[in-house]
């Protein structure tokens, strides 16, 4: 079985190039492996917070470190991963502050959502962070779901 040099074998064709990494369609792709585990690091300590605070305190790590890398030149993916991370738990922290105040404008008749809702949210938090982390250390940024109001742009 003999080829001709115009053919190609399966296996010697070149993987198509990209201009940017596949999976972003925005362009924040990673600068450096800093800015990768940086943006990790975002994700984690926003599941962390949430697991010790009830997810009250989840959207200080993210605030941080966007305040930190925003105008950081090659750190592009950790402020947006940041971005996300932030208008995500700011989302979910709405949630769980209206069960606050659904309990006392009822005086404590729907006490039991303000322990089932920040539970519910807290573990949303940490699931949701999690596939963010691994995105994170794949080099892709996650796109969280329930993120309805976007402060930080």
């Amino acid at each position: 079985m003999s080829q001709h040099p115009e053919q190609y074998n399966q296996y010697s064709q070149q993987a198509p190039s990209y201009s940017q990494a596949p999976g972003q369609p925005n362009g924040y792709v990673v600068s450096s492996k800093d800015d990768q585990n940086m943006a990790m690091l975002t994700h984690l300590a926003s599941a962390i917070l949430s697991l010790l605070s009830f997810a009250t305190a989840s959207i200080l790590a993210p605030l941080v470190m966007w305040f930190i890398y925003k105008d950081k030149p090659g750190y592009g993916f950790t402020k947006e991963s940041a971005r996300r991370a932030f208008n995500f738990n700011f989302s979910l922290w709405l949630i769980s502050m209206a069960s606050w105040v659904l309990m006392v404008v009822t005086f404590g008749i729907l006490g039991i959502i303000l322990w089932v809702v920040p539970l519910v949210v807290s573990i949303l938090m940490v699931i949701f962070h999690s596939l963010a982390a691994l995105a994170a250390n794949r080099g892709e940024q996650y796109t969280y779901p329930m993120t309805f109001i976007e402060i930080l742009k």
